[in-house]
């Protein structure tokens, strides 16, 4: 574990060698770590063959990039490609604290760009989301010396990059909606994987379940739980895809209570089976 400059003592980093079976097949992991920043921490670079995937945990950052500034307030993140011109670095008043991923390999590059065209590089990510499960379990793995880090981190790297496509994407195409629409939207995606109950997504907006699925049903052509099992379902065709997970693995990660739970809503609604879908794309 390296120690990092202009920062507290407890801030660490970990370094990580892929092989090259990883380089040449996988999303693989470079290095992660985990900072609190004194006054005086600032990187400047270009030219380094990585992405860099950023959370701010508290206080506050800047990230100038792409002939742009950016602020960097808790519950934000960032992603870059690091072969660019970047420059972030805290705010002396108000010092950083941030969790971090260097990754590369298979097409990494693209996702980035694709996520940086659809919304730039700053994005919310919801506390609930997925994407800090990830990389804090990259991190164990890292810490851990995990002789498994090659093959589960590319498969965690890939669900970060679903993730946060799948939360920046659609966005601008969307046509405006009723504010509890909205916030019942953005409530099933960060929520996506647990357990669901129409009352408690009701409560926590302030209205009758009622009114809420007419409102939703009206606005979106869903009902609240057909919103969340098409999002259920879409993550689940992106892990057949892209990861070499049993269709168990998959099933309880985007929610659902079973591997027949999933089988049969896939079924229903793709009119093959997950494993079909998997075996047909490849």
């Amino acid at each position: 574990m390296g120690r990092l400059t202009a920062c507290e003592d407890r801030s660490w980093r970990t370094f990580h060698t892929p092989t090259p079976l990883a380089r040449s097949l996988f999303y693989y992991v470079q290095s992660a770590g985990h900072l609190w920043a004194t006054p005086d921490y600032r990187t400047e670079r270009r030219g380094l063959n990585s992405m860099l995937l950023v959370y701010t945990c508290r206080g506050k950052g800047y990230l100038e990039y792409r002939r742009k500034t950016y602020v960097l307030e808790p519950g934000q993140g960032f992603l870059i490609n690091c072969m660019d011109h970047q420059v972030y670095h805290t705010d002396p008043e108000d010092l950083w604290e941030i969790i971090w991923l260097h990754f590369n390999g298979s097409e990494s590059a693209g996702y980035v760009e694709q996520i940086y065209q659809t919304q730039g590089p700053v994005f919310p990510v919801p506390k609930t989301s997925v994407i800090l499960e990830h990389i804090r379990r990259i991190h164990e793995m890292l810490n851990k010396k995990d002789l498994r880090l090659d093959v589960l981190g590319s498969c965690l790297i890939v669900q970060i990059l679903t993730e946060l496509l799948l939360l920046t994407s659609h966005r601008e195409d969307r046509p405006t909606l009723p504010a509890p629409v909205e916030l019942a939207i953005n409530q099933i995606e960060a929520e996506y994987n647990q357990s669901f109950r129409l009352d408690e997504l009701a409560k926590s907006i302030g209205m009758s379940k009622y009114h809420l699925s007419r409102l939703f049903k009206k606005h979106t052509g869903f009902s609240p739980y057909e919103y969340l099992l098409n999002q259920r379902l879409t993550r689940g065709k992106a892990l057949l895809l892209h990861t070499s997970l049993s269709i168990e693995e998959i099933a309880l990660r985007v929610g659902f209570n079973s591997s027949s739970h999933f089988i049969r809503m896939f079924r229903k609604y793709e009119n093959l089976t997950p494993l079909q879908f998997r075996k047909q794309a490849m």
